[in-house]
């Protein structure tokens, strides 16, 4: 979760991405969970699991464990966590 917000993080800061974590989030074709309206579902429910405010927090203070990478994916890429890749 905290390398999902440091992608997020690391999109606001460059040029190719919009420059908050709302657009970078509702950014057509990024993020799986805003466009299905998962994470509106979620955000309404005020159901916010403790470790995804743990995470955010994580992110927000400069927790980086996946350097300055953009993308992240399941299929491939330089850096592996879990299930996903980040590059």
């Amino acid at each position: 979760k905290v390398a999902v917000g440091s992608v997020v993080l690391n999109r606001v800061s460059s040029s190719r991405y919009p420059n908050t974590m709302e657009k970078v989030i509702y950014q057509r074709g990024q993020f799986t969970p805003a466009m299905t309206g998962k994470l509106a579902r979620i955000l309404a429910s005020g159901r916010i699991p403790s470790a995804c405010y743990d995470a955010a927090y994580d992110a927000l203070q400069g927790a980086k464990p996946v350097g300055n990478c953009l993308y992240f994916n399941t299929g491939s890429g330089r850096i592996k966590l879990g299930d996903h890749y980040f590059s």
